[in-house]
C-alpha cells in the first residue's frame, strides 16, 4: 500500500497514545485513506486480508473502503464486528460499510439483541443505528 507515501509522524506519534506502541500508526487522515482506495477499486479479497492481518491502524480503516457491501454475508459481517478493536473501527465499520449492507436494518434489529459483544463492538451497532437514522 501507499501508506509510507503519505505518512504524518506528528499525527502517528499523536494517534500512538490512543492506539498503544504494538501498533504500527502511519498517521494518514480520512481523505488519503480515501485516495488511496480509489486507485484500488472495490475488492473483497484485498479487503478481506487487510482486515484480517490488522498490521496497522490504517490496514484496518481502508479495509473498509474497499470491501463490497453487496458481496458480504452476515456471517462475516458478524466477525468483523465481533473482531473491533477500538472506537474508530467501531464509527467507520458503521459509516463506510455498514449502512450500505442491504440487510443492514436486519442486523442493526439482530445485534442489538446480543448480549456478549465487547464495549467497542457495541459502540459500532450504536454508530450503525445513528447511520441508519434510527
Amino acid at each position: 500500500m501507499e501508506f509510507y507515501r503519505y505518512r504524518n509522524g506528528i499525527v502517528a506519534q499523536n494517534l500512538r497514545q490512543i492506539y498503544g506502541p504494538d501498533t504500527m500508526v502511519f498517521g494518514l487522515n480520512l481523505p488519503q485513506l480515501s485516495e488511496i482506495a480509489a486507485l484500488h477499486g472495490k475488492d473483497k479479497e484485498l479487503g478481506k486480508k487487510l482486515w484480517e492481518e490488522y498490521k496497522s491502524r490504517e490496514d484496518r480503516l481502508i479495509a473498509l473502503y474497499v470491501l463490497p457491501p453487496d458481496e458480504l454475508d452476515k456471517d462475516e459481517v458478524k466477525s468483523m464486528i465481533e473482531d473491533i478493536r477500538n472506537n474508530e473501527q467501531a464509527e467507520m465499520l458503521a459509516f463506510r460499510l455498514l449502512r450500505h449492507l442491504p440487510y443492514a436494518h436486519d442486523l442493526y434489529e439482530e445485534l442489538t439483541k446480543t448480549d456478549n459483544l465487547s464495549p467497542a463492538a457495541r459502540y459500532g451497532v450504536v454508530m450503525l443505528g445513528k447511520n441508519l437514522g434510527l
